[in-house]
This record gives structure tokens, sequence and C-alpha cells, in this order.
């Protein structure tokens, strides 16, 4: 199965101050990501808040943004969630959509103890969009869920015939680096974890997908053309920069709060979060943007 070889935005959900889905910013802001050099979006995933939006607002999501990239981002569809027949009737509509590919997380209720249970949970999901490439996405940070990547490859491969590989989002660098090496390379891992894309370059990785990818892509595009030639010193100045962002980002309640409301300071404002998300205050969001200009973001930020 053809790899993605290149980078994908985990972009958040524009959303209108009373919560209902903002789809008018949506080409807008495919023609902001493709400007900054990205090649795909990962839709209705952890940072766009998959998980709180119903299932017809995640299916007309992805209609927007297959309709907004028009050929020129690979689009991948979310379907992750607790329900597998919703979750089927989500990746059949990415299919029938258009969407380049679909992936699922494991559920974070009632989730699978064996790691042939989770196979037969994913497989359920990806043959329900039997042509597109399946990728199943490991993020123990947010899930809690810490089944072997290795083991479920292994037992998936040739189980799962849409299997392409795995967004890959925990600092477990052992396991990812491992992961490369089954059935001789076959699947595709997808690094998740910004504040160690240094890590994944060394291990030879050419593939991720990014919730910072929306604010500051030249960082890690910088980094990869500094890695082939071996400039470590700008490579670590440059994961420095990263990790000078992800500290800011941690400090207001993470990517998906704090990152959201970044967006507005680049011409894009994504509204408020769904609840239980606690939304960024206007002092905070003052607070937030002082900050940014003291690491020098707006030198170096997506415009």
């Amino acid at each position: 199965m053809e790899k993605i070889n290149g980078y994908i935005a985990a972009p958040f959900t524009p959303m209108h101050r009373n919560g209902d889905i903002n789809y008018d910013l949506i080409p807008e802001y495919a023609e902001f990501l493709l400007r900054a050099g990205l090649d795909g979006v990962f839709v209705n995933g952890s940072t766009g808040e998959g998980a709180l939006l119903t299932k017809d607002e995640r299916m007309l999501t992805a209609e927007k943004w297959i309709e907004a990239s028009n050929g020129r981002l690979k689009v991948i569809v979310h379907t992750g969630g607790t329900n597998v027949r919703e979750q089927q009737e989500l990746a059949a509509h990415a299919e029938k959509s258009g969407a380049y590919a679909v992936a699922a997380m494991a559920p974070a209720f009632l989730a699978p103890k064996r790691t042939e249970e989770l196979v037969e949970y994913c497989k359920a999901i990806a043959s329900a969009a039997p042509s597109l490439p399946f990728y199943y996405y490991h993020i123990p940070p947010l899930n809690n869920f810490r089944l072997s990547v290795i083991d479920f490859l292994k037992a998936a491969d040739g189980v799962i015939p849409n299997l392409a590989g795995v967004k890959f989002t925990d600092n477990d660098i052992f396991e990812f680096e491992r992961c490369r090496y089954v059935a001789g390379g076959k699947y595709e891992m997808l690094w998740g974890y910004d504040e160690m894309f240094l890590d994944a370059l060394a291990y030879g990785n050419v593939s991720g997908v990014g919730g910072t990818y929306n604010h500051c892509f030249s960082l890690y595009k910088d980094m990869k053309a500094a890695y082939a030639v071996k400039d470590m010193e700008k490579c670590r100045e440059l994961q420095h920069q990263s990790h000078q962002f992800c500290e800011i980002l941690g400090k207001y309640r993470g990517n998906i709060m704090a990152g959201k409301r970044m967006m507005k300071f680049l011409g894009l404002d994504m509204g408020p979060n769904r609840i239980p998300l606690q939304t960024i205050t206007e002092v905070e969001e003052k607070q937030v943007k002082k900050e940014l200009e003291e690491i020098g973001f707006f030198d170096y930020c997506n415009r």
C-alpha cells in the first residue's frame, strides 16, 4: 500500500460562539495549511474534538474538508469512539465522500483487554471502508490504552487487508522504532509527538501527524532539512523552539484549548471549545499572546 511520506496537520474544528460548527471557515483553513506546506489533514481527531461532536457533525466536517482540499490535501478521517457500528458508518461515509484514508483509536471506555480483541475492533471499522488505507491511532496519553503496538501489527498482518500503519502519539521511541521493522517495514509509522520530532528523524522517520503543525510547521520542515545535511546544532535549536511553544501550550491546558485560541493570532478564529473542555478566557488570551511574543513565535509561525 502506498505510503504518505509526508506531514499531516491535525486541524481544530472551527466553531461559532454558540458552539455550532463554523463550516464556512474550513476552505480558508485548508488554504492556510497548504501555504504552510502540509501534505494532508487528520480530521475529527483529538485536536478537532471529534469525540465531542455528533455523528452528523463529523460526517459534514469530513465532507467540507474533502471538498475544500480538492485533491490537494490527503484527508484522513478519524472515526474513533466507543460505538463500533457508528464508526463503521463514519468510515463508509468517508470512503464514499472521497477521503484518502480512515483511522481509529481504541475506545477509552470498555476498551479491549487483549491484542486479538483490538485486532477485531479495528478490522470491523477498516472493513467498512475496504478501498481506503486504515491507520490505527495509538495515543495512550489521552485514552490510557497501552496494549503493545508491536503485537497489534504482528497479529493484524494479513488479517486487516487495508491496514496501512499507525499514528503513533506517545513518547515511547523504543516501541516506535521496533514497529518500523514489523513485517519487513511494511507498515507506515506516522509520528505524532511533536516535542520529540528530532528523535523520530534520528530513526529515519519521514511521516508525521501534528497538532502544532497548525501553528509552526516551519520548525519541523526546517528541522528535517537541517537533519538531511547533518546540521545537528540547527536541529537542536529548532526542537528547542518547539519545546518553548509546547511549554506555553501545556501551561494553558494544552493544544486542544490553548492551541485552538492561538489560531486567532494567525488570522483564523476557531471559536470556543465544546463542553466539558474549558475555553481560554480573554484574560488568558492576552497572557498567551504576550508569552508567544517573548519566545519569538510570530517570527516563524504559519501565515
